[in-house]
Parts: structure tokens; sequence; C-alpha cells
């Protein structure tokens, strides 16, 4: 049975993440897995130091090193062991019948692709520990989890609350008809005030009739939909959306197009996932 993935680390963001796991394994009625990444960057003591400080000396050194990275690993081991202990205990205090707790060794974009066959949403911080300090900065690992996973991937940031309403980011392309096919099959999303949002440019196309035909198919899925068509620059346009009318989940499909085009245009994901003032849903 697919289960619902929160990567947890113990920084600020772990219980939001532990949070909106929570709801969408509920609303899925799927059971949860709590994923801690122990990922060890050792760096080798930089030149040769024989000379100035005796072979000796560098002996010694060298294994107080080893030593203390021993200590390191084990401190790491045990802190992620109390994480998944406190996050846990707090899915199953709010109704989550099944869960799992797993830590693992290794790389998290490598761990995840492990067991993509098991996952049927993936739920991970904006920022983790490292990045906590810069406050429009996203996780060194984000953009390479979801480029390598094609499961639906919760972007949170801190203070997730259970959405009421949610905007649905339409282009009309393939990646955008695929995420209105998933929203308007999944149970994740039923009974909440859905927002259907274009953004018009130069290489829209027939965006007008696209976005008619994907109102209508959101409506005989059961959604109350409210559809805008915008002019402007993409992301700009929809985070206005977003705080104009108070959306509490942004949905859309991720990276479209291909690595080499993105390098010459950009990715709006990314600029997505850099400035979005909700948690982000992304679909492939």
């Amino acid at each position: 049975m697919k289960q619902i993935f929160a990567c947890v680390d113990g920084s600020r963001v772990t219980e939001s993440v532990c949070d909106a796991a929570v709801w969408v394994a509920n609303r899925v009625d799927a059971p949860l897995t709590c994923l801690h990444a122990l990922e060890h960057e050792s760096a080798p003591l930089a030149g040769d130091l024989s000379g100035s400080i005796g072979l000796g000396a560098r002996e010694d050194l060298l294994s107080e090193m080893i030593e203390l990275e021993a200590q390191k690993a084990a401190l790491e081991i045990k802190q992620g062991k109390l994480v998944l202990e406190a996050v846990s205990k707090r899915a199953e205090e709010q109704g989550v019948d099944q869960v799992n707790a797993m830590q693992r060794h290794g790389a998290l974009t490598e761990t995840l692709s492990e067991f993509e066959d098991d996952i049927r949403v993936l739920v991970i911080g904006r920022q983790g520990e490292a990045h906590e300090a810069f406050a429009d900065a996203i996780g060194s690992h984000i953009e390479s989890v979801i480029r390598t996973l094609h499961r639906p991937v919760l972007v949170v940031a801190e203070g997730f609350k259970a959405p009421s309403r949610f905007m649905l980011a339409y282009d009309g392309s393939e990646t955008a008809n695929k995420a209105l096919q998933m929203v308007a099959e999944s149970p994740l999303l039923k009974g909440l005030e859905c927002h259907l949002v274009a953004v018009k440019t130069q290489s829209s196309g027939a965006i007008e009739a696209a976005l008619e035909g994907a109102s209508k198919q959101l409506d005989s899925a059961g959604f109350a939909v409210s559809s805008a068509m915008l002019e402007g620059t993409v992301v700009d346009t929809l985070i206005e959306y977003q705080k104009e009318h108070q959306m509490e989940l942004t949905i859309m499909g991720a990276y479209g197009h291909s690595r080499i085009r993105q390098f010459f245009v950009g990715s709006q994901t990314t600029k997505m996932l850099a400035k979005s003032t909700t948690p982000l849903l992304l679909l492939r």
C-alpha cells in the first residue's frame, strides 16, 4: 500500500511538515512514514602538515578527528531518533492509525528514489536546518527531489494549517493537464473551494478555451470552481492572487520543460518555490 512520506530533520519547519503529512494521510486514508535521512559529509585535513607539526603529532590529530566524527555521528543518530519519536507521537495524536518511523544513511534524493514505488505523496519543508537563517531561500534538496521523483510533492513552510481553499495554476500545457486530472480524481481536495487561475502571456495560445474546458472538468468532478484569467508576469501575478484571495494552498505542474530550456528562460516552478506565500503542491 502506498504511503505518505514526510521528510523530517529537527528544523523549525518539522512540526509543519508533520501536520501537513497528517492532513494528507487522513484525507486520502493512507499510512504515514516519517523519514530522517543522515547525510554525512567528511572533509579531509587540508594540506600536508607533516613537516610543520611532525608526523607523530599529525597521526594523533587524525585519530582525534576520527573519534570526534564518530561521536558526532552517534549524536546525529540519537537526535534523529528523538525527532522521529516526537513526530510519530504528534501524528498519532492527530488521528493517523498507522505511523512508521524510518532513519536512513545516505543522500536524501537517492533514499527517496529507493522508495519511490511506495510513495503516494511526499511532504518536505521549504527550508531545512542549513537554510533557516535565510527567509527567501529554498532547501538545497528540493529541486533535485522534485525533478527525480514522479510523485506529488507538498512543500511547506512554518505555520501549516489545513486548507479550506486552494488555487490551481493552469496554463493549458501537458503538465498542467496532468495536474488537473490528478486534482479531479484525488480525494485529497474534495470539498475544498477551488480557484482555477491562468495567466495570459504572449505564448499562451488559446488559453481561454483551455481554461473553460478545465473549469468544466473540475465542475464535473464536484468542485465549486472560481476561474480567473489574469495578465502579467506569471509568478508575480500568481503571488498577488494568492494574497488578494487569501489562498491557503497552491497547486501546479512542476518542471514541464527541459533543464536546457529552463537554463535560458528560467523555471516558473523554482520561482514559485521561492516566492509562494502558501504551501505548494507540485504534480508531475
